[in-house]
């Protein structure tokens, strides 16, 4: 199955390790996926930009936070059967104040213990992926 015209989306979170958190976006009701929900920062590409670029990117428009390309650790990819779509997943393991962010999309951002996220009302995809990155960390 191939996913519609090259277009996927790419996005994740920043983890503090030594905080045991991750930082998480509310999204406004202003969209159709998952309105009302905390997901991860991300979007679809633009053109022919790289997950790497798209990912980098989104997190600046969304949070204002402007990081290097090698700050950003893969985390998964796969077939978002959804919207056949490509999902990329990365975080950053940066743990940045909050008063040093700007919301630049949505209705939120907060830092969440991890014992805490599954209690969020997550969008399915974040669920899915968070738990992923939770069975993969080390």
């Amino acid at each position: 199955m191939s996913c519609k015209d090259d277009v996927f989306w790419a996005g994740g979170f920043l983890y503090d390790r030594a905080g045991e958190s991750v930082f998480l976006h509310k999204r406004d009701g202003n969209t159709l996926a998952s309105p009302h929900k905390w997901a991860f920062f991300g979007g679809h590409n633009e053109g022919a930009e790289s997950a790497l670029d798209c990912f980098v990117r989104e997190l600046e428009e969304e949070i204002g936070l402007k990081i290097r390309r090698d700050e950003a650790k893969w985390l998964r990819e796969y077939l978002n059967t959804d919207t056949n779509e490509q999902r990329i997943v990365f975080f950053v393991e940066k743990a940045v104040p909050v008063e040093q962010l700007v919301l630049g999309e949505g209705a939120g951002f907060a830092w969440f213990k991890l014992d805490e996220v599954r209690s969020l009302d997550l969008s399915d995809k974040t669920r899915l992926d968070f738990e992923y990155f939770l069975s993969h960390m080390s």
